[in-house]
């Protein structure tokens, strides 16, 4: 079977629109998390991937903070109240409430175990040990306790497939909707014959139309998203949110 795995969309309808466009050959569709948050069009990005029958998802800090009114993130001191405030008040009530889904799913295809998780399934938003020295040492102890053959999880933006102790598989797709330069990155996957294929794919999107749309909007912070999430360069080794 042969499906998809994507992360942190983040209110982004331009590039879930054109990641969207390539999937029409996949049968499963895993959102590790981050839906909302960030982005201008949070309530069309939840319309659109929501009624997709093929989606299965995990929440992410983003969604949880938009649901609950809380300020979880890996950054402590950042004050992140306002920000999802102003997204709440672009969702309706079903859409807030579409926000609650479990941290962590579990699958078994052809005998592989396959874990799916924002961050890990006791602790979806703090800061990853690993972003800064992506070894399999330090995967391997961070996720020690998860029994899974291959872990896909999102929250950092950052693209990642690496090998650890046993054979056990860590892969991040990177991010649809932030910190990519505009090219929305996810990743294809099948189990054949007991081992996962991925292939990493990017495809492009209209940033000028995104930051245009979050300055008409007067998002809070608007130019402090733009500058770290859009305009900077993509994320490749300090975590933003």
């Amino acid at each position: 079977m042969l499906f998809a795995v994507v992360s942190d969309l983040h209110g982004n309808i331009e590039a879930v629109k054109a990641v969207w466009r390539e999937l029409d050959d996949v049968s499963r569709i895993y959102c590790l998390g981050d839906i909302v948050g960030i982005g201008p069009r949070p309530g069309e990005v939840l319309d659109m991937v929501l009624s997709d029958p093929r989606l299965a998802r995990v929440k992410g800090n983003h969604d949880h903070n938009t649901l609950n009114l809380t300020e979880l993130g890996p950054i402590r001191t950042l004050h992140r109240g306002p920000h999802h405030l102003w997204i709440r008040g672009k969702l309706t009530a079903a859409q807030i409430g579409s926000l609650d889904s479990p941290v962590h799913l579990q699958e078994s295809m052809d005998g592989v175990r396959l874990s799916f998780m924002h961050r890990h399934p006791t602790d979806f938003h703090s800061k990853v040990p690993y972003f800064d020295e992506p070894t399999s040492n330090v995967l391997d102890d961070f996720y020690s306790d998860v029994m899974s053959d291959v872990l896909f999880f999102g929250h950092t933006h950052v693209p990642l497939d690496m090998e650890g102790a046993g054979g056990k598989r860590y892969i991040n797709p990177g991010a649809v909707g932030v910190q990519n330069g505009g090219l929305a990155s996810y990743a294809l996957a099948e189990v054949i014959e007991g081992a996962v294929r991925i292939e990493r794919r990017t495809v492009r999107y209209d940033l000028d139309k995104v930051i245009e749309d979050l300055n008409e909007q007067r998002a809070p912070f608007a130019e402090s998203i733009v500058s770290n999430f859009f305009r900077g360069p993509p994320a490749h080794g300090t975590g933003k949110d």
